[in-house]
């Protein structure tokens, strides 16, 4: 435990040293990341192992900000040295590339945010100690031959493997800045997953399953894993194609959470800003049924994209974002909530170089009252959709329209597999037309969604 503080408070050493070396550098304003990722993966297929790999990534970037004779003007740059003559050779190339950089008048420099205070710091601290995932590279791989093996073994109907996969591993990030703020955390990760053909011939039919935790002792069992996914690729033989037409969609969890990914998109306050959101002019305003509740919890016991704070220092904090079907606000960074002239809500995504994006931390689609077997028995004709295939989704206008493969419901009842398929529709129209959300809430790393019944899609088939 001493040997992962030790390297978490270099790291914070580092960032403030960068910050300190840029100011002496020129910069009137500067921050720092430093961050540090080791990641260990194992891959078995066919009872063998195919490949065991190690990452061991670091890195620094670092913000600086000049006056210019025109204004204030910033640049970005990063690097792996971290010794005294390193730090100190890449202030002064920041630096230098400020100077000739056109100024922003919207730029905004490390100084007025909101940062979390001494309190909160311990606080997080306390709660989310630095540790390792648990696992060992022995240990990950017995999990994947496990894995793999029981998958294999499900059914005579089980004919092949394309593999499973183990991995485990830890990222630290240190954040400086000019302001005197200075913050780091820690999270560590592990991951199962196990991929298997069903059938033969031009009857095959492939499907996986995986889970991934904040640690290994918290992973789904290799016997459910495994289960999972022969499972499905079992139930999936013999699918065919269905009529076109009006149908209800069932989104399963798994592909529900690509509808979390286009509402966050739509809600980012930048795409708002550069008119690439159907969503821009929807603030406040009901774009959910009433019994749709999402939030954003950068503090969750199974939150893979917990943080303290934002890519500028900004402190996270939980928001609702859909609350009774009404969309509350769009996610900003300091530049964003600046031009919408509305708060700074702590979503900035940083990386070591290039300009500040916006993202959110773990999303939470509340769920319903009803388990999924229950949606379907209300439902006449409808399609449970249990995988997308391809991107056809349009931001700007919220038109979508995306290949798909599942189950036919007929009068309530799953009545054969089916594929090939396109389903379509417009994100605000679908939206709108939830019928149900399901009680099934799954985790899928920092996304938690059930079960989504929509109604009057277009369905595209034979």
């Amino acid at each position: 435990m001493s040997d992962i503080r030790n390297r978490q408070t270099d790291l914070s050493l580092q960032a403030g040293q960068l910050v300190e070396a840029a100011l002496k550098a020129g910069a009137v304003h500067a921050d720092a990341l430093a961050v540090a990722d080791t990641g260990n993966s194992i891959c078995i297929r066919n009872g063998q192992i195919e490949s065991v790999e190690r990452e061991d990534g670091r890195g620094i970037g670092l913000r600086a900000f000049v006056e210019t004779p025109k204004g204030l003007a910033f640049a970005t740059a990063s690097g792996t040295d971290v010794s005294e003559a390193g730090l100190r050779t890449l202030a002064e190339q920041v630096v230098a590339m400020a100077r000739i950089s056109e100024p922003d008048p919207d730029a905004v420099p490390p100084v007025g945010a909101e940062h979390p205070d001494a309190t909160a710091i311990a606080d997080w601290q306390q709660r989310h100690p630095e540790r390792d995932s648990g696992w060992t590279i022995d240990q990950a791989r017995d999990a994947a031959l496990a894995c793999e093996a029981i998958a294999r073994a499900y059914s005579p109907e089980i004919s092949n493997s394309e593999g499973a996969d183990a991995s485990f591993g830890t990222s630290r990030v240190a954040y400086a800045a000019s302001d005197g703020f200075a913050a780091g955390y820690s999270k560590s990760s592990a991951s199962l997953s196990v991929s298997v053909i069903a059938g033969t011939g031009e009857q095959m039919q492939r499907d996986y399953a995986w889970h991934r935790a904040l640690l290994a002792k918290r992973l789904k069992s290799p016997e459910h894993i495994a289960g999972e996914a022969a499972e499905r690729a079992v139930r999936r033989l013999g699918a065919s194609g269905m009529d076109s037409g009006r149908a209800t969609i069932v989104f399963e969890p798994r592909v529900a959470s690509s509808l979390i990914s286009h509402l966050t998109g739509a809600i980012n306050g930048r795409a708002v800003l550069q008119k690439r959101s159907f969503l821009a002019g929807d603030n406040g305003r009901m774009i959910f049924p009433g019994f749709v509740n999402i939030v954003d919890d950068p503090d969750h016991d199974e939150g893979l994209a917990n943080r303290l704070f934002d890519g500028e220092g900004t402190r996270c904090r939980r928001r609702t974002l859909i609350d009774a079907g009404r969309l509350t606000g769009f996610l900003t960074d300091r530049y964003a909530a600046g031009r919408l002239q509305c708060e700074a809500t702590g979503h900035a995504r940083r990386g070591l170089t290039g300009d500040t994006g916006i993202g959110p931390s773990n999303v939470i689609w509340q769920g319903g009252g009803h388990d999924q077997q229950t949606i379907i028995d209300g439902i006449d004709h409808g399609l449970l959709v249990t995988e997308l295939i391809g991107f056809g989704v349009n931001g700007v206008t919220g038109d979508y329209s995306r290949g798909a493969g599942g189950f036919l419901i007929e009068n309530g009842r799953i009545s054969k597999p089916v594929q090939g398929v396109t389903i379509a529709g417009n994100l605000k129209e679908m939206f709108a037309n939830i019928r149900q959300v399901g009680s099934d809430l799954t985790w899928f790393g920092s996304v938690a969604v059930p079960s989504v019944a929509i109604d009057a899609m277009t369905v595209a088939g034979q």
